[in-house]
């Protein structure tokens, strides 16, 4: 019985006479990003499958599954995909992951699969630069999506780009089922590699690379696998079928990087907390037969922003001065938003990482976390949530680079912004200007909150704080205060020896103080210990 996908097969891209974009351009969009790559898969997978929600769904469902195949089953993927014929001898022509499966034959092969649900799948001719299937795999760049309706995440396209730096092969396969499009197909299967540009055979390639059908004409045209060839293929390859209406898209990151659940959970709860808690987002990871999900309230570095969140949506008050929630005023009869602040209690500050104290989370309308700002000082520890009014979603779309990590007033995009280029670049500005003067201002003037525990060893307080002051010889300047403030963050106490000796311990955190004009300042630290006997203390 022959096949039903046999006649599927690897076609690379030529340089043509006028160039064209390298396989390469797909991966360095993201590549000098700064995050982390299993965050990047988060933030652009999860995106890709909410912008694709089927009308009136409001939760839609991503499983991220791990697979790692070993002996027969790894030959035997690696057989129906073609990879040792298709890819294999272009290896050392381009430069790929050193531990690549092609380059070392021993090693297991790791399989990620990203399958969304209650989605409408890629449908559309893949020809047709307009259809879902178009631009998801073959385009780069195409900003179309900024100007959607419905608070989409930005521009078409640079989601490959997350899920290909995850490949070792920098190979992806895509299978999408869908309501019968204007070509009466209802599947697509279709494989695409991403190299960088290299010459093979004595001819030059752009690192564009295609399974599939390629069609007979002058015109270098590959055409993926549809219906029951697409659905036949996916089984094989171990995708999960989608023959009856379980319409939606599946990716396979070929060779992936990413086979740690709990890192990969990480990044889901780290970007997508407030979509995750609002229930508009149902994540699951699978991996060795059992099932993980993202649970954000029990992180310690984000219950302060989802007390914060509740603040700003005004589904919580403050609780007494160490919190604020509050409303900006429109600019240009533009709503822009609202905040919410609040100063950590002592207890929460031994496990809140200290890069994450003076941060805001830049929240718009699909729900993840664009970037937590570094807008106040670290001290007193502050934290701070901004949600974006729907009214400018589209402003701060278009200032968003194609990562999605900042609100950029000097965006380019923002020359065609509505209602002008100058109020958008202005909204922008002003709102960051107004969160960065509004949380310092906060910072000045807010309280601590009130400690579990008032007990204090009030001698070795005044000691240890003496340890960062700042050494003046001579007379000091006139008005000159302390810049250091310094926290405990354990609190004094002592533990007896074995050799009958007594040992006090603490732990501090030295930082400067909230309202110091100084980002930085030397210091001199000296230690004096009282001892206490019968007759009274000595140092």
């Amino acid at each position: 019985m022959t096949k039903k996908w046999s006649h599927a097969q690897w076609t690379f891209e030529p340089v043509g006479p006028m160039g064209g974009a390298t396989g390469n351009a797909f991966a360095n969009v993201l590549q000098a990003a700064g995050i982390k790559p299993e965050d990047e898969l988060a933030r652009e997978a999860i995106q890709n499958s909410c912008d694709a929600a089927r009308q009136g769904e409001r939760r839609v469902r991503v499983v991220f599954r791990i697979v790692t195949l070993e002996g027969q089953r790894k030959e035997q993927f690696l057989e129906a995909l073609s990879l040792r014929t298709g890819i294999g001898p272009r290896v050392g022509s381009v430069s790929l992951a050193p531990d690549n499966c092609l380059a070392q034959p021993e090693r297991p092969l790791h399989l990620l699969f990203v399958e969304d649900y209650r989605t409408v799948g890629l449908n559309g001719s893949p020809n047709d630069r307009r259809s879902h299937f178009h631009r998801l795999l073959l385009s780069v760049g195409d900003s179309t999506k900024a100007f959607a309706p419905g608070g989409s995440g930005g521009s078409y396209g640079y989601g490959k780009s997350a899920l290909s730096l995850n490949s070792r092969l920098r190979t992806i396969v895509a299978y999408t089922a869908f309501d019968s499009d204007d070509t009466g197909a209802t599947a697509r299967l279709m494989g695409c590699a991403y190299l960088e540009a290299h010459e093979f055979k004595g001819q030059h390639w752009t690192g564009r690379g295609w399974f599939g059908v390629r069609q007979q004409g002058p015109q270098l045209v590959v055409d993926p696998l549809r219906d029951d060839a697409a659905h036949a293929l996916a089984e094989r390859l171990g995708f999960r079928g989608r023959r009856r209406g379980a319409h939606g898209t599946s990716i396979l990151i070929v060779d992936s990087h990413v086979h740690d659940p709990q890192r990969l959970l990480r990044g889901i709860e780290e970007w997508w907390w407030p979509r995750l808690l609002d229930q508009e987002l149902e994540v699951v990871v699978e991996h060795g037969g059992a099932e993980f999900f993202p649970q954000p309230k029990q992180r310690a570095d984000l219950l302060p922003f989802i007390e914060c969140y509740s603040l700003a949506l005004g589904r919580a008050q403050a609780a007494g001065p160490h919190q604020k929630s509050d409303s900006f005023q429109r600019l240009r009869g533009l709503a822009l938003g609202a905040y919410g602040f609040q100063v950590l209690p002592d207890h929460l500050l031994q496990d809140f990482p200290e890069e994450k104290l003076g941060r805001i989370a830049l929240i718009r309308s699909p729900k993840m976390v664009v970037e937590y700002a570094e807008m106040g000082k670290a001290a007193p520890p502050t934290v701070g949530v901004f949600v974006a009014a729907p009214e400018i979603d589209d402003i701060l779309k278009l200032s968003e680079p194609p990562n999605h990590d900042r609100w950029d007033p000097e965006s380019r995009r923002l020359e065609v912004a509505k209602p002008d280029e100058e109020t958008a670049r202005l909204v922008v500005r002003q709102l960051r200007q107004r969160l960065k003067d509004h949380m310092r201002r906060f910072q000045a003037q807010a309280s601590p909150p009130i400690p579990r525990e008032k007990r204090r060893l009030r001698l070795l307080e005044r000691e240890l704080g003496a340890l960062f002051r700042p050494q003046l010889w001579g007379d000091a300047p006139e008005g000159l205060t302390d810049l250091v403030d310094t926290r405990f963050r354990e609190a004094p106490a002592f533990r007896a020896c074995c050799d009958a000796s007594i040992q006090t311990f603490s732990t501090v955190a030295p930082r400067l103080r909230f309202d110091a004009e100084e980002d930085s300042t030397e210091t001199t630290g000296r230690l004096r210990v009282h001892v206490f006997d019968g007759l009274g203390p000595s140092a």
